[in-house]
């Protein structure tokens, strides 16, 4: 579990809300990266505009909305905490940013020395040496946040979590930065923008840079949150990374001949088959963590067991509302909606803090309360 708390003369500071800690060497370093990747990034975006406005504008925003509907739907698929809306954007700030900033540097490094090795005209340039470059870059990311207290890092699906955003945001920049320049050198601009969105977006972009780094994050997670020896922790880290860089260096192969919306979808079942893959493995152990707490930490008056199969999954929440919604009319609904979110936050406090914890007494507080207005509610019907 991350720290609650560091130790400075025997006196513990307590966690920021967010990875924003001015105290925190790691987030200075963050912050030092950001301005000078920021440096190499923005020129890069400035020329793509530039390049050909009209197209590049279309570029920009068919790019932008792409990051914002699935940040939103990986924001959306958190099943027990919502994230704060800083460490949300902290972390597609790594992916944007940083990662693409550093690549733009090491990239080109990378690219010379497997030329060397397979020779200028060996298609597999590319898929080897994009993917020794990013996937590190990426995943450097989930550690700096893990490193944070603020970030809370407590199991690993949260890792998978800030993994996803983090190539979220790196697959909208080089995904933007392709598509203008593309583009601006092409006889049909416009119609340019829209073929390579279609491919880069929305058929490859399904299984790109945030399968990719989902996957490698998830494996950070387990390193910093599993009580597991220290050989199976460096284990599972390293092995999401090498399987993070396989796949992507796959579906930047030519193992597979044809069109590329064709070639794209069938090299995006193996790689989509591997992240639910983890993504069922996250959300199961993060569930099994909440379970123990309802059952073992968080007195029973507040979340008891049978709670906690109720709270379990968002499809069991969403009917145990419409159950009481049927039988005691749409405040009952309310006022449970109210206390599952109160209980929710409870655990997470108390997984995070301790039950002891100023932040457990205070969702405690709204848990008693939200149960008194159920109660209220089912009276009066």
């Amino acid at each position: 579990m991350t720290p609650t708390a560091r130790r400075r003369g025997g006196i513990a500071r307590p966690r920021t809300a967010t990875f924003v800690d001015a105290r925190s060497w790691v987030f200075w370093t963050f912050v030092l990266l950001a301005v000078a990747a920021f440096a190499q990034v923005a020129p890069l975006v400035l020329e793509s505009l530039l390049a050909n406005p009209a197209s590049g504008a279309l570029a920009a925003v068919l790019w932008a909305g792409y990051g914002l509907v699935f940040a939103t739907a990986l924001y959306q698929l958190e099943l027990f905490e919502r994230r704060s809306i800083t460490n949300v954007l902290g972390a597609v700030a790594w992916g944007a940013v940083v990662a693409i900033g550093v690549s733009r540097i090491g990239g080109p490094a990378m690219h010379a020395i497997v030329t060397q090795w397979l020779g200028e005209d060996s298609p597999w340039v590319s898929a080897i040496a994009a993917p020794l470059v990013e996937e590190p870059l990426k995943a450097l990311g989930v550690v700096a946040l893990a490193l944070i207290p603020g970030s809370r890092i407590r199991t690993v699906a949260d890792g998978a979590f800030y993994g996803g955003l983090i190539g979220l945001g790196f697959q909208v920049v080089e995904g933007f930065l392709y598509t203008a320049r593309t583009a601006a050198l092409a006889g049909d601009a416009m119609q340019t923008v829209t073929s390579m969105f279609v491919l880069r977006g929305l058929v490859a972009g399904l299984w790109s840079h945030a399968a990719f780094t989902a996957i490698a994050g998830a494996g950070i997670g387990y390193f910093f949150v599993a009580v597991a020896p220290a050989w199976r922790r460096w284990g599972v880290a390293l092995g999401t990374l090498a399987a993070a860089m396989i796949l992507h260096g796959f579906l930047n192969s030519p193992l597979v001949p044809g069109a590329p919306v064709m070639a794209a979808l069938i090299k995006g079942v193996p790689i989509l088959l591997v992240v639910l893959t983890t993504l069922r493995v996250s959300h199961r152990r993060e569930r099994e963590v909440f379970e123990r707490m309802a059952r073992v930490t968080v007195p029973d008056h507040l979340v008891s067991p049978a709670d906690f199969e109720r709270l379990s999954s968002r499809r069991r929440r969403g009917q145990a509302r419409e159950e009481i919604r049927e039988r005691h009319g749409p405040q009952a609904s309310r006022d449970l909606l109210a206390l599952q979110r109160a209980q929710l936050a409870l655990l997470v406090a108390a997984h995070t803090d301790g039950m002891v914890s100023a932040r457990a007494a205070e969702a405690a507080g709204r848990v008693t309360s939200a149960r008194s207005r159920l109660a209220w509610s089912v009276a009066a019907r």
